[in-house]
């Protein structure tokens, strides 16, 4: 499904993001994306803490990338803390080799 909506991205702001680069055998990338695509919507979007989330796939097969936002670290924090955030992880970590979430904030943005 295709949805137009714009993101902001802004270093002026205290939002924080999750990028989360998962590693994945290719056979089971669409798998993994689609997990996290119904995980978002069912368990995140609502969240008063969750701003937008944004998945990438690698052209290789390899890699799947979640790029989320949150209002805040407290926000995305008090969230891991919930039961079925907890069960979307270990959902999403079954289907990847490995992960690496990560918390960041922007420091700088540049524009063509």
């Amino acid at each position: 499904m295709s949805t137009t909506t714009t993101i902001t991205v802004d270093s002026d702001s205290d939002q924080v993001t999750l990028v989360n680069v998962f590693t994945v055998d290719p056979e089971r990338q669409a798998e993994l994306v689609d997990a996290l695509d119904r995980a978002t919507a069912a368990v995140f979007v609502g969240d008063p803490g969750f701003v937008s989330a944004n998945l990438h796939a690698s052209l290789d097969g390899t890699r799947v990338i979640n790029y989320a936002q949150w209002t805040s670290a407290t926000a995305y924090e008090t969230a891991l803390a919930r039961p079925e955030v907890r069960q979307h992880i270990g959902e999403a970590a079954g289907l990847a080799t490995s992960y690496d979430p990560t918390l960041v904030q922007v420091r700088a943005v540049h524009h063509a």
